[in-house]
């Protein structure tokens, strides 16, 4: 725990070590919890736990030797070319890591489409133990923090929830403010944060290509950057957890251990720096 809140190690940055090893990693670093690739990869991805129940069984085998949890499991991509069965295998799977949490992302349905679907597999995780997260991202067809919660509210399931990112809130033109606002009259929407550094806005026309690379490789470590990470951090306060989910550009050159040491460290002081003191 830093400064009270449970910190998880996001997976965006470990996709090329097994599950196993990136439970152990986390652990070691410090962190409390990961999030686990369980779907939506795009081609080989050494993390993924779909269809791999050996890998499986060692990740379960890891967390209980470590005491890490799953804070949550990704990444169900709701579009219209998303085999049907997709949704309950997630979910089985992301229960069987006992995770929380199932981030979906809105690839390319309407809203009234992704109200249908995000329902659907609402319904399906009724009694798992999960909440649905939908993921807002400038360049998905879910692009912003107000598009996202129109939707939850509008599916009105207690498995429905919204996912912010410290990056895309930005990207999308929210703040922190707006998330405090919103948090106010519904705190349940928001169960925790992803969090980074938002490096300045790129010169030149800004397309979906460009927002893509960005998140996936180009991001800053928690306290860099032009965002407000403190008045993110309280607009939720200090129950909701915060994921870090922070890959940048010189990430490759380091080993995972060194990886998530950065990013544990640059969260603590972060927080440290907000006043706050770590647990430990």
């Amino acid at each position: 725990m830093i400064a009270g809140h449970e910190v998880a190690l996001g997976v965006l940055d470990f996709l090329d070590i097994p599950a196993p090893e990136l439970v152990r990693v986390a652990a070691d670093a410090g962190f409390d919890s990961i999030s686990a690739r369980v779907t939506g990869s795009r081609g080989s991805v050494a993390a993924d736990l779909r269809d791999d129940p050996a890998a499986l069984a060692r990740t379960l085998q890891a967390l209980e030797e470590t005491g890490v949890t799953v804070l949550d499991a990704e990444v169900l991509r709701l579009a219209r070319t998303t085999p049907p069965g997709e949704a309950a295998r997630a979910i089985e799977l992301a229960a069987a890591l006992g995770a929380r949490h199932l981030l979906a992302v809105n690839t390319d349905l309407s809203a009234d489409e992704c109200v249908e679907e995000l329902a659907r597999v609402c319904d399906l995780a009724d009694g798992s133990g999960l909440r649905v997260c939908l993921e807002f991202m400038r360049f998905s067809a879910t692009p912003d923090l107000e598009s996202a919660c129109r939707i939850v509210e509008t599916v009105g399931h207690p498995c429905a929830a919204v996912l912010v990112d410290a990056l895309h809130l930005h990207r999308s033109g929210g703040s922190a403010q707006d998330v405090a606002r919103l948090a106010a009259r519904r705190p349940e929407l928001f169960p925790y944060l992803q969090v980074c550094g938002v490096p300045p806005a790129p010169s030149g026309p800004i397309d979906s290509d460009l927002l893509l690379r960005e998140a996936v490789s180009s991001r800053l470590l928690p306290g860099d950057g032009v965002n407000d990470l403190r008045a993110l951090v309280e607009a939720l306060g200090p129950a909701a957890p915060l994921s870090v989910e922070a890959p940048v550009s010189g990430d490759p050159h380091l080993s995972p251990a060194q990886r998530a040491r950065a990013g544990a460290q640059a969260l603590s002081r972060a927080l440290d720096a907000m006043r706050f003191r770590p647990n430990r």
